[in-house]
C-alpha cells in the first residue's frame, strides 16, 4: 500500500464527568468526516490507525486521601476508556491494534509521586543535584522545601493506573511496564510497511518536576528490536507526548537532542501533543545533514477556558504518507466557536503555511533507499507477525513450531509469545543465552518468577562481561533483588 492514512489525536483531559459526552463526541467527529468530501483539499475518510498522543485523563490533585486520588483517576481512565471504544468501534470496526496509546504528564499519578518523596533539610550541593537529568531531589515552590525521592518502587508506581487502563483497553493483548527501560511498545504493521513506536517521555516527570524526557535505552533496545532487514523500507514513526520548545522560564519540554538520537535509529516521522497548540518542524540530522524527521504537535482535543494558549482552540489532525514520492501532508482540524457539550469542527489554519488548513512536507528513508523494495520477507512470518500484533499468541505458536525455530525472526516472536503468556519454563529453554537487554530482562525475571535462583546467579556472572546489558537498569535491578536474598557478593549461599 503506498498511501497510509493517520488520524492524531492528544490530550483528551477526561475528567470523571466524561464532559463531553462520549456518544456526542464521536458523534461530532463523523459529523467532520461526512464533510471532507467538499472540502479542497479533502483529508482522508478512512484512517488506517489512530495515534493518541498522551494526556488520557485529567488526573487528581486536589483531594489529599491517597485512596480517594485513586478513585477518582480510575473514574477518568473508565470515562476515556468509553471514549476511546467508541471511536475504536466507529473508525476501525473495534480493531484495537489499529490504536497507539502514549502516556502524558496528566497520566502520571500525583499520589503515588507524592508518596514516594520525603522532605529533606537543605545542603550546600543541593543545587547542583536538582539540575542533574536523572536526579532524585526536588524543590516545592508551595512550602519552598526540599524533597528526596527515597521509594523508588513508589515512583515507579507512577504509571500503575495508566498500565491498569492499557492492559484493560487492548483487552490483555498489550502491557504496560512500570520499569522505566521498558516503557515503550511497538506496532507493526506489515500491511503498511509500516512500525510505530510509542515512547513514554515522562521519565522523570512528577508532581515536582514537569520536564519531558525519554530514557535512552528505552529508544536503543527499540533500535535493536527494529534491527532486523524486513524493518529497513517500513516508514518508522516515534510517538511520545511532549513538545520540544519552550521560552524562558519554561521547563515544561523535551531536550530537541533526543529527536537527533531518534533520527539516529531510523525514525521519519514524530508525533506528540502537550502544548495544546499545533506546531510543524523539520529536524536535521546533525551528522550528516541529509537526514531528517518531520515533527508534527497537534492541539488538545479535550482542553477548555484556561488550558488553550491565548487564541487556541480545541485541534485533531489527519496525515496522509505517500511512499513512493516521500511526501507527508498534515491536515489540521479545529473546534469552532460552541459550548463544550455541542461540539463542531471545521479546517484548521497552520501559521507555518500562511493558515492554510494544511501543510505538505518530504521525509527521507535512507535505509528504504539502500535496499530493495521487494525484499525477501517469507509470507508465513508476516502472517504469524499479524497474529501476535493481534495478540493471538496461542494460535502464533502454533505456527511458529512449524518454522525453523533457528531463524531470527522465529526466536523473537516466540520470545513474545512466551512472555505475553507467562510461559515461563518455555521461555528459559528458548532464550538459553542472552543476545540483548530485552531477552535478558524476559530471561531474568523468569528465573526469578520460577526461583531458579541458581541459574539466575549463573546468568548475572555470565552478563556481568556484557558491558551493554550489565550497565542496564534491568540488570542493575536484578542483581539487587538477588543480593536481597542472599544471592549477591559476598553473600552466597544454595
Amino acid at each position: 500500500m503506498d498511501t497510509i492514512a493517520i488520524m492524531q489525536m492528544s490530550d483528551l483531559h477526561r475528567t470523571a464527568s466524561g464532559f463531553p459526552n462520549s456518544k456526542v463526541f464521536v458523534s461530532s467527529i463523523k459529523s467532520d468526516f461526512d464533510r471532507f468530501d467538499t472540502e479542497e483539499p479533502s483529508p482522508p475518510t478512512k484512517p488506517d490507525i489512530l495515534i493518541f498522543c498522551g494526556d488520557v485523563i485529567q488526573g487528581a490533585s486536589k483531594s489529599s486521601d491517597f485512596d480517594e486520588q485513586l478513585r477518582e483517576i480510575q473514574k477518568q481512565y473508565d470515562s476515556a476508556k468509553d471514549v476511546l471504544n467508541r471511536l475504536c468501534a466507529a473508525l476501525f470496526d473495534g480493531e484495537k491494534r489499529r490504536i497507539i496509546i502514549v502516556p502524558g504528564n496528566h497520566d502520571v499519578s500525583w499520589p503515588h509521586s507524592r508518596r514516594s518523596m520525603k522532605k529533606i533539610e537543605p545542603s550546600k550541593d543541593l543545587h547542583k543535584l536538582l539540575r542533574m537529568t536523572h536526579s532524585d531531589y526536588r524543590w516545592n515552590w508551595e512550602n519552598l522545601s526540599f524533597y528526596k525521592i527515597s521509594n523508588i518502587e513508589d515512583y515507579r508506581m507512577r504509571f500503575l493506573p495508566f498500565s491498569e487502563f492499557y492492559s484493560i483497553f487492548y483487552e490483555g493483548k498489550r502491557k504496560y511496564s512500570l520499569n522505566p527501560e521498558e516503557q515503550f511498545d511497538i506496532f507493526e504493521y506489515p500491511d503498511l510497511d509500516l512500525v510505530v513506536v510509542g515512547f513514554n517521555s515522562c521519565f522523570r516527570n512528577d508532581h515536582l518536576r514537569t520536564v519531558g524526557l525519554i530514557n535512552s535505552e528505552c529508544i536503543a533496545t527499540c533500535h535493536e528490536r527494529l534491527s532486523q532487514s524486513k524493518y529497513d523500507p517500513w516508514l518508522k514513526i516515534a510517538v511520545w507526548h511532549h513538545d520540544i520548545q519552550g521560552y524562558p522560564f519554561r521547563q515544561a519540554f523535551m531536550d530537541d537532542r533526543t529527536l537527533q538520537f531518534l533520527i539516529d535509529k531510523g525514525f521519519n516521522i514524530g508525533l506528540h501533543g502537550h502544548n495544546h497548540k499545533t506546531s510543524v518542524l523539520e529536524v536535521r540530522f546533525s551528522v550528516d545533514g541529509e537526514s531528517k524527521m518531520n515533527v508534527f504537535g497537534c492541539g488538545s482535543l479535550g482542553a477548555f477556558g484556561n488550558n488553550l494558549p491565548l487564541g487556541e482552540s480545541r485541534h485533531y489532525a489527519l496525515l496522509e504518507l505517500s511512499k513512493s514520492d516521500e511526501n507527508v501532508r498534515f491536515h489540521l482540524r479545529k473546534a469552532i466557536d460552541q459550548p463544550p457539550d455541542l461540539p463542531i469542527w471545521m479546517q484548521g489554519s497552520i501559521s507555518e503555511n500562511r493558515n492554510k488548513s494544511y501543510i505538505d512536507s518530504q521525509f527521507i528513508n535512507i535505509l528504504g533507499k539502500k535496499i530493495k523494495m521487494s525484499i525477501s520477507y517469507p509470507k508465513e512470518l508476516v502472517d504469524i507477525e499479524r497474529l501476535v500484533s493481534d495478540g493471538n499468541y496461542s494460535l502464533a505458536l502454533e505456527e511458529l513450531k512449524k518454522q525453523d525455530k533457528e531463524h531470527p525472526i522465529v526466536h523473537r516472536l516466540m520470545i513474545e509469545c512466551y512472555w505475553q503468556k507467562d510461559m515461563d519454563k518455555e521461555l528459559i529453554t528458548t532464550i538459553g543465552k542472552p543476545r540483548s537487554i530485552i531477552e535478558f530482562t524476559y530471561l531474568s525475571q523468569a528465573l526469578w518468577r520460577e526461583k531458579e535462583f541458581s541459574e539466575l546467579r549463573k546468568l548475572l556472572e555470565e552478563m556481568e562481561l556484557d558491558k551493554k546489558i550489565a550497565s542496564s537498569e534491568a540488570f542493575k535491578r536484578m542483581k539487587k533483588k538477588m543480593e536481597g536474598i542472599g544471592y549477591g557478593e559476598n553473600k552466597i549461599s544454595d
